[in-house]
């Protein structure tokens, strides 16, 4: 067994329990809401990144991208069909940005140019989950976003090949990811604050 399959392997495991984690609080009547355009548009650009990092050959590294896009899939259906959602201008504008994405991806076959879109629209998407989480900060899961935070660490020494096109959007997801449940903990000391 390789350094580089150990260290994929690792980031499959942090990535199960995360969305064990999540999906369970998700089903949970009182449990989180999580925002289901920004989980289905992560979805779509995480698809894309995992088939920019197998075009690259990146190898292990790969492996909890294209299983985290599949699992955003899952997350967007269970939270779309759990409540009533309205969604604003900015909510649509963020999912078919991550379809636009796709489809230049499949056109163009630019890896690096993909994944830089990909990451840009990805971030993009936190927009819906941070304002959602901004204003209910127990509908969303610090303790998920922490995880997923950390999946991607060792993803990152897992990959076989480095460029941009690898890189990028794993090392973003660390910052991204571990920013949502920063916010989330400082919005709920805040509300408790607040309410005493």
């Amino acid at each position: 067994m390789t350094f580089k399959f150990v260290m994929g392997v690792l980031s499959l495991l942090l990535m199960v329990l995360a969305y064990a984690i999540y999906i369970w609080q998700t089903t949970r009547e009182d449990g989180v809401r999580p925002h289901p355009f920004s989980w289905f548009l992560w979805g779509f650009v995480t698809g894309v990144v995992y088939l920019v990092q197998v075009s690259q050959g990146a190898g292990a590294g790969s492996w909890v991208v294209g299983f985290t896009s599949l699992i955003c899939f899952l997350v967007g259906g269970i939270s779309f069909f759990q409540d009533k959602w309205h969604f604003s201008f900015f909510d649509w504008f963020c999912l078919a940005a991550g379809l636009v994405v796709f489809a230049y991806y499949l056109l163009s076959k630019n890896p690096t140019q993909s994944a830089i879109l990909a990451t840009a629209t990805d971030v993009l998407g936190y927009g819906s989950t941070v304002k959602k989480g901004w204003t209910h900060p127990h509908k969303d899961s610090v303790t998920s976003f922490a995880l997923n935070s950390a999946k991607f660490v060792p993803s990152l020494f897992a990959l076989s090949s480095y460029s941009l096109a690898t890189w990028l959007y794993p090392a973003t997801l660390v910052l991204m990811n571990a920013a949502v449940a920063i916010m989330l903990l400082m919005r709920r000391r805040h509300s408790m604050v607040i309410s005493s």
